[in-house]
């Protein structure tokens, strides 16, 4: 492939809605082809079937399924079935590439849905922390081959450490780099100064991985890796025996009634409906081995047995948090690599459903679903038993605080390309792209200009406060980065006949820093027209240019190409340094 591109297109710049992913601080949170949202308010479902063995039920049709809310039927308004045991993507070979050209090509298998592996060091001991980390990096070493994880550590705040990647080579050197930047330390022991038994700050984290998966379709598995889960059972009902104290950190604004503890509050209800909207099923997955009083089938123990605060009132607990948002909770072994192979095994097949709920009235309040399969009685049924319908945007009547995480939110809910441009999201191949990245020229002092447009980007963004001014920030030395695109795709010509239309192509780029910051992003768009050459005209090779001013600090550029006709989209992730740049030479090899 040839590093330089014909520019055949005057690419229109401005700058796009911010894209944020990763905050720091205790209890602060924040594939498929890319799809346009209709406001159309459905309830997912991802269901899965086994059989008495334990092994997924395929071959089953809508027609077999019934679903009600609140004990009234409901009609299904989509299906389909996902089977991870088939690879949805096998890599070719691929011809070397000229220095700084990239492909959306992955070179590794990719299968199934996507797995977030959240490794939670703030409730996790220190004695318990040594041999998960071991048992972790024993588990990534033999993972079934295709499957995409992403890697969160909470710590002094969420991090994400490895976006999506089905390199699991690349995923245990991310684990065990030392920095800089965002790592995961062998042991974390200021665990009480971020939120040990803290139910808000769990929380708070869980909707912000939630949140950052939004607009990703399908199925996610989100494995919670600990050793407290702190967070109530269900959107009211934490389950917890009051003489137990098991999974404390609740505030004294809680009230007992039936031995039962519930704890009312917004950041309950918007953090499971961030779940349901993102289709994320909560995985807790026990980092204690096996605990005394914790040898005995559950569904052999009564319900005297649980009074206490041993093993088996724990694991109640946490079959209750999978029970509530469709995922399995997985205990009482002291081999974790054992638990985690057994959990993406379970969260691979799936059948997924939806409807539009017969109650329209969205007040906040909790819904109870129930799904059965007519065809069998024998089937064991995996999906999520309820949701809060929490009205777009939030509680009514309530004002909403104009922060950069709630404007995103919006953008997302717009147009799911805000979405996939996202630090460490899946790549999408559905459009083949190739990018020819250069710097240009020594880095400047911005101006004034320049710095205006950088005000909306996570890193200088100041959430808005009425009568009161906006200070500018200050200048800083800026990097302009050339991106020249290579687009191949045959079908756009003949697509652009049949609709008798140009095809327009969306040219994105985002830069990133260690953290996951959004530093700068421009969103470009320009017609498809074919090379000069003939070659290109017979290969339906399309061009495109964008230069990109960055801020110091960038780690990541992120792009996207997609097709505004038919929404086909792709993406690639590339780490800077640059080969062959002198920031490069003066940091040494970079991971990959």
């Amino acid at each position: 492939m040839n590093a330089k591109w014909t520019v055949i297109a005057l690419l229109s710049g401005t700058m796009a809605a911010p894209v944020l992913l990763a905050q720091s601080g205790a209890g602060k949170v924040e594939s498929p082809a890319a799809t346009f949202r209709v406001e159309v308010r459905r309830v997912p479902l991802d269901v899965e079937v086994t059989d008495k063995h334990g092994n997924p039920v395929t071959g089953l049709k809508e027609k077999d399924f019934h679903v009600k809310e609140d004990g009234k039927p409901q009609r299904i308004r989509s299906f389909d079935y996902f089977d991870g045991r088939v690879l949805r993507y096998e890599p070719g070979r691929m011809q070397p590439l000229p220095a700084n050209t990239f492909v959306n090509l992955p070179r590794h298998p990719e299968r199934g849905p996507l797995y977030i592996l959240y490794y939670d060091l703030v409730n996790t001991p220190m004695t318990q922390q040594m041999q998960a980390h071991k048992q972790l990096l024993d588990f990534v070493d033999h993972a079934q081959p295709g499957t995409r994880f992403a890697l969160f550590v909470n710590m002094a705040g969420l991090h994400l450490i490895q976006g999506f990647t089905s390199n699991h080579a690349l995923l245990r050197e991310a684990i065990l780099r030392k920095g800089p930047g965002p790592h995961v330390p062998d042991v974390f022991v200021y665990g009480e100064n971020y939120g040990y038994e803290d139910a808000g700050a769990a929380l708070s984290n869980l909707r912000f991985i939630a949140e950052y998966m939004n607009g990703i379709p399908g199925k996610k598995n989100l494995l919670w890796l600990s050793s407290e889960f702190p967070i109530p059972v269900g959107p009211t009902m934490s389950g917890h025996n009051s003489d137990t104290g098991v999974g404390g950190g609740f505030s004294s604004s809680t009230v007992q009634i039936n031995d039962l503890t519930y704890l009312e509050s917004d950041a309950i209800k918007q953090t499971y409906a961030a779940l349901e909207a993102s289709q994320v099923a909560l995985c807790p997955v026990d980092v204690n081995g096996v605990m005394a009083g914790g040898g005995v089938s559950l569904n052999e123990v009564s319900d005297e047995a649980t009074t206490g605060g041993d093993a088996v009132t724990e694991y109640r607990h946490e079959d209750a948090i999978a029970a509530a948002t469709g995922g399995h909770a997985y205990y009482a072994n002291n081999r974790l690599k054992e638990l985690l192979d057994k959990a993406v095994a379970e969260g691979a097949n799936y059948y997924e459903l939806s409807y539009e709920p017969t109650n329209t009235l969205y007040d906040g309040r909790e819904r109870h679903i129930e799904v059965t399969v007519g065809k069998k009685q024998d089937y064991r049924l995996t999906y999520r038993k309820l949701y809060y319908a929490v009205p777009e945007g939030g509680e009514e009547g309530k004002p909403q605080k104009v922060t950069l995480q709630s404007r995103f939110m919006a953008a997302k809910a717009a147009d799911t390309l805000f979405a996939n441009m996202e630090h460490g999201a899946p790549m999408l191949h559905n459009l083949l792209f190739s990018a020819h990245v250069t710097t240009v020229g020594a880095p400047a002092m911005a101006t004034e200009a320049e710095m205006a447009l950088l005000e909306d980007s996570p890193i200088y963004f100041k959430t808005r406060r009425r009568n009161k001014p906006q200070k500018a920030p200050k200048p800083v030395n800026l990097q302009k980065y050339r991106i020249a695109y290579g687009v191949f795709d045959p079908e756009l010509k003949k697509a652009a006949a049949g609709h008798g239309k140009e095809a327009l192509l969306e040219f994105a780029v985002a830069a990133y820093d260690a953290d996951g910051r959004m530093l700068n992003s421009l969103l470009s768009e320009g017609v498809a027209g074919p090379g000069t050459g003939e070659d290109d005209k017979a290969k339906g090779l399309f061009h495109g240019e964008q230069d990109l001013e960055v801020p110091p600090g960038a780690a990541w550029l992120r792009l996207a190409v997609r097709d505004r006709m038919s929404n086909r989209t792709g993406t690639m992730e590339i780490q800077l340094p640059l080969e062959g740049t002198q920031e490069a030479a003066s940091a040494g090899p970079a991971a990959h």
